[in-house]
């Protein structure tokens, strides 16, 4: 699929599942559905995620609908046909730069990382570079897209260590009491969210950056599906 093609095509969610699921039905396993997807390798670091459900995980991020749901398998029920609530926030993302491929919604308290969304760029990735580039969650119109990190789990390494340093700066305040007051447990459970983080970067030391999906051709194709067409103008 052509750079120009993916890129317009990967606005429309439904459009895509369709797709994928049908190059699942031709015997194509993750990697070689996404690479069609997007015309491009994805690193190693999205699908040792997607490996572990990332929908059910309890990091302090929402994933997003693309890429993540065009990566499940059809042994684990294939991509779902419609998106979430969060498809909003992609489109948005994806009028303003056609590239940018929204990973991740991240939450959290008043931490520097919080309420961005960070996605890779297509350009990056054909360049085998996983950089992750970063977004205020409103999209702005005026908003910079910045450079956060070499990698995603180097980012989701970052704001769960900016987490847990907030929690541990703020349970020992004078103001820390009554109702709502931060106690040891959250501070516990900061530590195992970026512990568990770590656990990830440690599985990932023992893979490539980039793992080529495998030729395609000897597999029935599918047909891609078009772009999206602009809405009908209404009549005066």
């Amino acid at each position: 699929m052509s750079r120009a093609r993916a890129e317009t095509a990967h606005r429309d969610y439904p459009s895509m599942a369709r797709w994928a699921r049908a190059l699942y039905e031709t015997g194509r396993g993750p990697r070689e559905v996404v690479r069609e997807c997007y015309g491009t390798d994805f690193p190693e670091e999205f699908f040792l995620l997607a490996e572990e459900n990332p929908h059910a995980s309890d990091l302090l991020v929402d994933f997003t609908n693309q890429p993540w749901r065009l990566a499940v398998p059809l042994s684990e029920g294939g991509p779902p046909p419609e998106p979430d609530s969060r498809e909003e926030i992609e489109r948005r993302v994806f009028a303003r730069d056609p590239g940018l491929l929204p990973l991740v919604v991240s939450l959290g308290m008043d931490t520097p990382l919080s309420n961005r969304v960070f996605c890779y760029h297509l350009d990056e990735l054909h360049a085998g570079r996983p950089t992750v580039f970063g977004i205020g969650k409103s999209v702005r119109a005026n908003e910079e897209t910045v450079r956060f990190g070499g990698s995603l789990l180097d980012v989701l390494h970052r704001h769960h260590a900016d987490y847990l340093a907030l929690l541990t700066r703020q349970i020992g305040l004078p103001s820390n009491r009554g109702t709502g007051a931060l106690i040891d447990e959250d501070v516990e459970e900061a530590q195992l969210l970026l512990e568990q983080v770590e656990q990830l970067q440690q599985k990932l030391a023992d893979r490539p950056l980039f793992t080529q999906a495998g030729p395609a051709a000897a597999l029935p194709s599918a047909t891609p599906p078009a772009a999206p067409r602009p809405p009908a103008a209404s009549a005066p």
